[in-house]
């Protein structure tokens, strides 16, 4: 039989594990709070909130919007990313419609994590504006059900969206 000798290294080491779960568990409790959630700028590490998200319960989705030039192209992703039933129409008010259901995702929430958003927030401002506005009205309605709908926006490091930080733990 083998014996782990315990050191101060293993022993710290293990605070740091400890430590490191208890913020996971306390992440995972902000993020299942319905009433914080709504469109940010994405200000943590995209690894660590996913664990924090799934640990609460709650579905992550990545969408990858680099390639978005238009309002057709990031009504694409989107739904694509989240299986929609029909393919959504280039109108906005079908699209928030959509998020507005998602019957077919079932989850205790939703995280909507729009990747590498640069591009389509700083280079088509009005259709971002308009596509952040629908995801914020999707957070609205689905907090009224007490279900959070988060939609982090995500770009190179130092980069702004325009839109506040993620509250913060």
């Amino acid at each position: 039989m083998l014996r782990r000798r315990w050191t101060r290294s293993s022993c710290a080491s293990c605070t740091f594990a400890c430590a490191r779960r208890r913020a996971e568990r306390m992440n995972a409790e902000w993020i299942r709070d319905a009433a914080k959630a709504g469109v940010f700028q994405l200000s943590g590490d995209a690894r660590e909130l996913a664990r924090a998200a799934a640990a609460a319960g709650l579905m992550v989705i990545y969408i990858d919007i680099h390639h978005a030039h238009d309002k057709e192209d990031f009504l694409d992703e989107v739904s694509r990313a989240l299986r929609f039933p029909d393919k959504l129409s280039t109108d906005w008010s079908a699209f928030t419609g959509g998020l507005k259901d998602l019957s077919w995702l079932s989850a205790k929430g939703w995280v909507v994590i729009l990747e590498k958003s640069k591009h389509f927030c700083g280079g088509h401002g009005h259709e971002a504006t308009e596509a952040l506005d629908a995801m914020d009205a999707a957070a609205e309605h689905w907090r009224g059900e007490g279900k959070p709908f988060w939609t982090l926006i995500g770009g190179p490091e130092g980069w702004k969206s325009g839109w506040p930080d993620m509250p913060s733990t």
